[in-house]
């Protein structure tokens, strides 16, 4: 069987991890990439050719539309900004190619609606880029919290307190745009809130408010939101970017009747704490777990079984990325409307902020 021959569109920053990922999958290959950027194109090139020990080469292509045309492309990795994440993705469906998807999945329920319609009756796969959910701790977590063994949830939390300087905006005309963007929320605390929503389920009840601090852009650098479950369990989201003088951590908390667990660090990786009344052991466990963090890898792995068919994959499906988008829209239009609201939402976009 030869390779799933992917398709990087986008080659900015966050293109080297899929690059890197990409070439320590077996079973997938890098045979294209796309950028407005031949300097970047040239970049990630030469990163697929070091990291892959020189199998194969990533033709260089101007025009993404070109990839959608092939038939040797098999899938498409979409990696530019976010505001283009929905129609690339869309494109690519409707050109019968499964598709990898960096977060947000959209800007809008309406876009991230019809992705999902189209990769449900064309038998497509959508990969969303929620790695965290394929780390071995964060699973185990997910165990204990399906199996009962922290009890009932009473309330949890997530964190983010990271520093964006007024540069990473002025770098490119998109950034902290609610029209190309869309927010601080959705790019950097959304795979939080993700987690949160994987662990407690779909909340009721939304309450948000947001503020600005850098007049050059048009996002939120503070949001705090607040997220109620069907059960009564309470989530709290405080998310900023503009600790000073660097990252600080990104932490997830989880208070269950039986057990308590808090993680920690600049990228969840210190254990705070990890308590299970019937499991003494349980943090010795967790220890081991949290040294294996090759989940953007594992990630690949799930999406190249999958369009192989085998049974049993576990993915992250668009379905999944529209929850979490919903979650962080809800806390955005809260903070709009300075009023809780009920889930779920009829309709939202992020130009809705812009008008606010």
């Amino acid at each position: 069987m030869r390779d799933l021959a992917l398709a990087l569109i986008g080659c900015g920053a966050v293109a080297a991890k899929h690059v890197a990922s990409i070439a320590a999958c077996p079973g997938v290959t890098l045979a294209a990439l796309c950028d407005v950027s031949t300097e970047r194109m040239e970049t990630m090139s030469a990163l697929w050719r070091t990291a892959s020990a020189g199998q194969g080469i990533a033709i260089p292509v101007a025009d993404y539309r070109r990839l959608l045309a092939d038939p040797a492309i098999d899938a498409v990795v979409v990696a530019t900004n976010s505001g283009w994440h929905a129609r690339i993705a869309t494109e690519a469906l409707q050109s019968n190619k499964h598709v990898v998807l960096e977060k947000p999945i959209a800007l809008s329920l309406r876009e991230a609606d019809l992705m999902i319609r189209l990769a449900d009756e064309r038998g497509l796969i959508v990969q969303v880029c929620h790695q965290l959910r394929y780390r071995p701790l964060m699973l185990k977590l997910k165990e204990l919290v399906d199996g009962g063994a922290l009890g009932r949830i009473l309330m949890a939390s997530a964190k983010l307190r990271v520093h964006r300087p007024p540069s990473y905006y002025q770098s490119s005309p998109w950034r902290g745009t609610w029209e190309h963007d869309g927010g601080m929320l959705l790019n950097q605390g959304i795979h939080a809130i993700d987690l949160l929503l994987w662990y407690l389920g779909q909340p009721t009840r939304a309450y948000g408010e947001i503020s600005s601090r850098h007049s050059e852009k048009e996002t939120e650098d503070v949001a705090v939101g607040i997220l109620t479950f069907p059960e009564g369990a309470k989530a709290m989201i405080e998310a900023n970017s503009v600790t000073l003088p660097d990252n600080l951590e990104q932490s997830l908390f989880i208070l269950g009747e039986r057990g308590t667990v808090s993680i920690g660090g600049q990228r969840l990786d210190r254990l705070e704490r990890w308590y299970v009344e019937s499991e003494p052991h349980a943090e010795e466990e967790a220890s081991r777990l949290l040294e294996c963090r090759d989940e953007h890898v594992e990630l690949y792995r799930a999406f190249a079984s999958a369009c192989r068919g085998d049974q049993g994959t576990v993915l992250i499906p668009l379905s999944e990325g529209r929850r979490a988008l919903e979650s962080v829209f809800a806390i955005y239009s809260s903070a709009a409307e300075a009023q809780a609201l009920m889930l779920p939402l009829a309709a939202f976009s992020t130009l809705r902020m812009k008008r606010t």
